[in-house]
């Protein structure tokens, strides 16, 4: 199961909460596209709030 053993990657999840907040402008509010809840999981696991 490669692509669900990708959303349990704890190194790939923070680089990816470090890239999207490298990109966001601090203080500002965003709203995150529910997929289908994996990937939401994830960001949210790994450092996004």
């Amino acid at each position: 199961m490669r692509f669900v053993d990708e959303f349990r990657d704890a190194e790939l999840g923070q680089a990816l909460a470090t890239e999207i907040l490298a990109t966001v402008e601090p203080g500002r509010h965003y709203k995150v596209m529910e997929v289908c809840g994996g990937h939401t999981h994830s960001i949210y696991k790994y450092g996004i709030d």
